[in-house]
């Protein structure tokens, strides 16, 4: 009996010495690139399916399983790190340092199907710019027109020399061919397009998703061209924030925000402003070539995953203004506003909106809904604007899985008011806004043929109270030729609802009279494109490679017609329009160290016009270019020292006519409805300390401007200066200033 007992014994005490040898921790602190604890990084057996996630302050404790020889350490926004357990001191706790990863290939995006898939494996491209890449090639605090254009086949363009309206286009089309949405909400409109895109901060995004081509499958109008949704800030910590920048041309931006993680509810809120007040004419035209304004903006975004509920809002208020010195010198706008002898550009702007989305425990619905209320006041010259618009919009979607089929439909409604004092709400003398009450019905079924094949189809029927039902289908495929190489195809159709004010800004900015000549139909187009991807690996080096094609034919099209001096006459037209281009793109990063992206465009954007024999002659869309070419490059250097290098080089730009004209008022002259090709430079150094950094640069680094004044017709001495029959604002195809120094800091206080 006592030789039975002390043979238990001794088994028991063996297996349980055989146990505790297996049952080893891996203790890691994981840091990044500044050495700085990493907090919720997890670690993960892919081989036997467990891992652990790190707490608040960057450490894990992962309690070791038998069998596991690798241990993969990964985070959003870095490398994937692959450790092996043979080679680890597991009595001691081992650090691991984790890679900026700045391709971005592990997101997750939202645009392309209103549901989260990986990058990777979305039958639609998207192109995802984080907000820290973008702030760091900016002069800081910047917003979001002032980075957009980084984006290969993205630009800036800028309507009006005098109160700088910019727009967004993709692949050459107009601003208005482009959606913009927060959180994948719809929420900026026709008229928000023209001042609206400047309220938008860097800081009150967390990233940038782009998809080119038709969107209105998912988004209804004003997708043609592209979607571009910016994705809110999530409050991992509770922090405050507070950075800004100025530079030599007294250019004054900075932010205040707030965290605050609790229990349940998550809160990101800030403050933007941007104040410029200095008087700069570097090309002697009498007008300020830098923008004068006072921007502030108030935001707010709130989550609580424990109710599934997301809420967010922004205030926004402007105050826009230039002209010739007297009118903008110690603010003398306030009182010249409307002025027939001082020619100024006065706009005011209130903004505000409210977005956010609900779902519903274990079902399969989400409610998304959103409004904004836009007001603007002002005057170009003595001309006064004034408008209004209003918009509400609600989403109800339901998402299901039936086999290898991922089905999403929903419902949507959308009421939007829009009035203003121009001809465009008037009819027959009288004041008649315009009112779109417009529900929708959407479905797309995202097939997984295999593990290769994807197949994602989708259709849309809007109707609109003004011109009835309007349907609009999609098509793309995916094909994963391997892990890291995917073939894309797409194709879809798009529609558009035209606002004059969106369209043109030349009615008001300028000399020139509206006229309508008829009741404006929606324009329509269709799309068709091939994108080819390769991610690669080499040692320590990552990169990917993105080759696109591209083709969207119009019909309908609404094209101004400027032939006529001193007006823009506006009608239905039979003719087309077309836009294709050819896209190359190249990401790669070395390391920790070094990253570096280049990337080009050609592309072909024409529109066709009858010409003075009668028959078809396809002409260029306004402010298209045939070719850009964009590049970006970061290097660390030793203490925490990064160099930041940008460029921006456009092609020949398609300008409207203008005219040049004598003492007398009378045109001697049409400007080249070419521009020279532009290039600008930028390059910023940046120091980074334990929770502080500063930062300084320079735009424009080889100081170039565009060598004509944007002001046409300025040499009529028979009216004041601004006040001539063919002046013109609308001739601008590159940089006003010149080269500008400045400096700025981004505090965080946790």
């Amino acid at each position: 009996m006592n030789y039975l007992f002390y043979s238990i014994l001794f088994v028991m005490s063996f297996l349980g010495a055989v146990s505790v040898s297996f049952a080893q921790t891996l203790k890691l602190e994981i840091l990044d690139e500044n050495n700085s604890l990493l907090p919720f990084a997890t670690a993960y057996d892919e081989v036997l399916q467990y891992g652990a996630t790190a707490n608040d302050k960057g450490f894990l404790l992962l309690e070791l399983k038998s069998g596991s020889t690798e241990i993969t350490i990964s985070h959003l926004g870095y490398q994937k790190y692959k450790l092996r357990i043979p080679e680890l001191d597991l009595t001691k706790t081992n650090q691991i340092k984790l890679i900026p990863d700045k391709l971005g290939l592990n997101e997750v995006v939202v645009s392309g199907q209103m549901q989260a898939r990986s990058l990777r494996n979305s039958p639609v491209k998207v192109e995802v710019f984080k907000a820290d890449f973008l702030n760091d090639f900016s002069q800081g605090s910047g917003n979001l027109m002032e980075n957009i254009s980084m984006v290969n086949g993205i630009q800036e363009n800028v309507a009006c020399g005098v109160c700088y309206t910019n727009e967004i286009s993709i692949n050459g089309l107009e601003g208005a061919y482009t959606s913009l949405l927060i959180n994948g909400i719809p929420i900026y409109g026709n008229l928000a397009t023209v001042y609206g895109l400047n309220s938008i901060p860097t800081d009150m995004m967390e990233k940038v998703e782009v998809v080119r081509g038709p969107g209105s499958t998912l988004y209804g109008s004003e997708a043609m061209a592209g979607v571009i949704n910016i994705i809110t800030p999530h409050a991992e910590e509770s922090s405050f924030n507070l950075n800004s920048s100025y530079s030599q041309f007294g250019e004054w931006k900075g932010n205040f925000i707030g965290q605050y993680k609790g229990e349940n509810w998550k809160h990101f809120s800030g403050v933007h402003w941007d104040v410029a007040n200095q008087f700069i004419d570097e090309n002697g035209d009498l007008f300020s070539d830098l923008l004068l304004r006072d921007r502030f903006s108030v935001f707010n975004f709130s989550e609580n995953e424990e109710k599934q509920f997301s809420i967010g809002g922004k205030y926004f208020f402007e105050d826009r203004r230039n002209g010739v010195r007297e009118f903008v010198q110690d603010r003398n706008y306030r009182q010249l506003r409307g002025s027939d002898q001082v020619y100024g550009e006065s706009i005011y702007t209130n903004r505000w909106e409210l977005f956010g989305n609900k779902k519903f425990g274990q079902s399969p619905f989400e409610l998304q809904f959103s409004a904004s209320q836009h007001w603007q006041d002002s005057y170009y010259g003595d001309t006064f604007y004034q408008a209004e618009q209003h918009q509400a919009f609600v989403n109800l979607i339901s998402e299901h899985t039936i086999g290898n089929h991922n089905v999403l439909a929903g419902f949507s409604q959308r009421i939007s008011y829009y009035d203003d004092n121009s001809a465009a709400t008037q009819d027959e003398g009288s004041n008649e806004p315009s009112i779109q009450i417009i529900p929708g019905v959407f479905v797309q079924d995202e097939w997984s043929i295999s593990n290769e094949w994807r197949i994602l189809s989708g259709a849309r029927l809007d109707y609109y109270n003004l011109h009835g039902l309007i349907f609009s289908p999609r098509l793309n495929v995916q094909y994963q030729l391997s892990d890291w190489a995917n073939l894309r195809f797409n194709s879809g159709t798009g529609f558009r609802v035209v606002n004059l004010f969106t369209e043109d800004h030349a009615f008001v900015s300028g000399q020139r009279e509206l006229l309508i000549q008829e009741e404006l139909n929606p324009e329509r187009s269709f799309n068709v494109g091939l994108g080819y991807q390769q991610v690669y690996t080499i040692g320590n080096q990552q990169g990917n490679i993105e080759f696109d094609g591209f083709y969207t034919y119009f019909t309908n099209k609404i094209i101004p017609d400027y032939d006529t001096p001193g007006f823009i006459i506006y009608e239905n037209s039979e003719a087309y329009a077309f836009t294709r281009g050819l896209s190359l793109n190249i990401n790669h990063q070395i390391g920790s160290d070094l990253f570096f992206n280049a990337g080009a465009q050609w592309q072909n954007a024409r529109q066709a016009e009858e010409n003075e024999s009668g028959s078809l002659e396809e002409v260029p869309i306004i402010y298209s270019r045939d070719w850009s070419a964009v590049g970006s490059l970061e290097y660390s250097f030793p203490f925490n020292i990064k160099l930041n290098y940008s460029f921006n080089w456009n092609g020949p730009t398609a300008l409207p006519e203008v005219y040049e004209v004598n003492p007398a008022g009378e045109i001697v002259s049409i400007r080249d409805t070419f521009s020279p090709d532009f290039t600008l430079h930028n390059i910023k150094l940046r120091k980074n300390f334990k929770n502080l950094e500063v930062f300084a640069g320079v735009r424009n680094v080889f100081d170039n401007t565009q060598s004509l004044s944007p002001l046409s017709g300025t040499q009529d001495q028979t009216a004041p200066l601004g006040f001539g029959e063919f002046f013109d604002a609308a001739y601008n195809y590159g940089s006003m200033t010149g080269r500008n120094f400045f400096l700025g800091f981004d505090w965080k206080i946790k």
